[in-house]
């Protein structure tokens, strides 16, 4: 009976997140459609098939939702296993494998980037919520470090993760252009490998 209610309550958080994350990419595509002023919260939930209501019980506005879910680092089964410890015990390695598992499906993810790209352009309001996101984000990844070390964490040492990670995967973003087909992960493994090297001592070299 409680190997049924934890396998529910996967499904249902799983579907949770599908939905939060389908109303982002509807937001995101109507916005380069018809512009940020002209899109309404009832159309992004018109576009994923939801009633505006449910709309509001993801999302707050449609800025939002065009900024997306912030708060979510990696997938849940992902921040489940980070915090207990794994998946390799090397807190960097798994933080980028967290940030990895977040990658899938890689053609979503690819289309999430040109769209958000493309919507900072036009839309410096956008841009805007993105950086005041950055404080949620931070204080997300705060507590799945609290959870996994089981002590205090400093605001300024999520900052840093933070920040290292957001200048990662940009870069690992922009590293798609000269090969289209390669997926983000490995792109974002990519670049943590050569973050770590500018940091080796010369007798490691």
């Amino acid at each position: 009976m409680a190997e049924e209610n934890h396998a529910e309550l996967g499904l249902r958080e799983r579907k949770k997140r599908r939905t939060r994350l389908d109303l982002c990419m509807a937001a995101r595509r109507l916005t380069i459609e018809k512009g940020l002023d002209a899109t309404t919260t009832d159309d992004i939930a018109k576009a994923v098939g939801v009633s505006p209501r449910t709309f509001f019980n993801y999302y707050e506005t449609k800025m939002d939702a065009v900024v997306g879910p912030v708060g979510e680092i990696g997938t849940p089964s992902a921040r489940t296993e980070f915090v207990g410890g794994g998946p390799t015990g090397a807190l960097i390695d798994d933080v980028v494998w967290l940030y990895a598992s977040g990658y899938e499906p890689d053609d979503e993810v690819r289309e999430s980037v040109a769209l958000v790209a493309e919507i900072i352009k036009t839309e410096p309001r956008v841009l805007a919520g993105f950086i005041a996101a950055g404080s949620q984000h931070e204080e997300a990844l705060r507590e799945l470090l609290v959870a996994r070390t089981r002590g205090a964490v400093s605001a300024e040492y999520a900052g840093l993760v933070a920040g290292l990670m957001s200048t990662l995967s940009t870069r690992a973003a922009m590293s798609l252009a000269a090969n289209p087909s390669r997926p983000l992960a490995e792109a974002l493994r990519a670049q943590c490998a050569m973050a770590a090297d500018l940091f080796r001592t010369a007798e490691k070299r």
